[in-house]
């Protein structure tokens, strides 16, 4: 038994021991790795917790090479988005206004049975929206812990804290934003791309769009492009929008680039 551990960590073994998937053991064992107080007392529990994630690990390899259901969905697109929600609120429904997904629309509870991928289109870069069935399983909610944000959808306060309970006792942390299935399609999408805390910048010969998180620099910029623009990099040309007119920065680096920034890289 670990040295002071926290009652978070005794949830996570709870869960971890009640179990019934690879990937539920795998989630559960994570959060009790996180989780366990790192000091000399605990380095033999931490060395089991290790020893027994390596070896689900190659449990689940095996499993998907047999051709067993992974619940994973592979990242695409400049970021991933998981939908939320209690049956029947309308993830379907906002998975079709904002993306090129043709999910079937609820006509009876637990519609979805597995996660419904679609692409958002934002100004010309991809945001990848996952909608996860309302069954709450573990193997889907992991998803949720490795995406960029979270979609609560609810359409009243207590079904939205409904939600949020699910994702504490689940231990996902991933930032959350909520929407009602009635907004308008351009609103909902305003709404996620600022949550992403993400900037559209230009390359200036194509005018081609790539989004970057607030607060990258130039070298952000080159190391999205090719490595050897970093390798052989002189400086950097950006074409700033300023009131009505465009000024031009002669830039290094590690200069910050600002939404709808226009970039020219001069090599060696």
């Amino acid at each position: 038994m670990p040295v002071n551990a926290t009652i978070e960590y005794f949830k996570a073994e709870e869960r971890y021991l009640n179990a019934r998937t690879i990937e539920e053991r795998i989630s559960a064992l994570e959060e009790m790795i996180r989780l366990l107080p790192k000091h000399k007392g605990t380095s033999n529990v931490l060395a089991q917790l290790n020893a027994r994630m390596s070896k689900l690990k190659k449990e689940a390899v095996k499993k998907r090479k047999k051709g067993g259901r992974a619940a994973g969905v592979q990242k695409e697109g400049e970021a991933q988005v998981c939908l939320i929600g209690k049956t029947m609120t309308g993830k379907s429904l906002i998975l079709r206004k904002i993306t090129n997904a043709k999910p079937e629309l609820a006509t009876h509870p637990y519609t979805t049975t597995k996660p419904e991928v679609g692409m958002m289109n934002w100004f010309g870069v991809q945001i990848q929206i996952v909608e996860l069935p309302s069954t709450m399983e573990h193997r889907f909610l992991s998803i949720a812990k490795t995406a960029e944000l979270i979609l609560i959808v609810a359409s009243d306060e207590e079904g939205e804290e409904d939600i949020r309970k699910i994702l504490k006792d689940n231990f996902i942390r991933t930032k959350t934003v909520t929407a009602n299935p009635g907004e308008d399609e351009d609103k909902i999408k305003e709404k996620l791309w600022s949550a992403l805390d993400m900037i559209l910048v230009y390359t200036k010969k194509t005018n081609t769009p790539m989004a970057l998180q607030k607060g990258s620099t130039v070298r952000d910029f080159c190391s999205r492009i090719h490595k050897d623009f970093l390798r052989n990099f002189r400086f950097a040309i950006v074409l700033r929008n300023v009131g009505s007119r465009k000024r031009r920065i002669k830039a290094g680096l590690h200069y910050k680039l600002q939404e709808g920034d226009a970039v020219e890289v001069y090599a060696k």
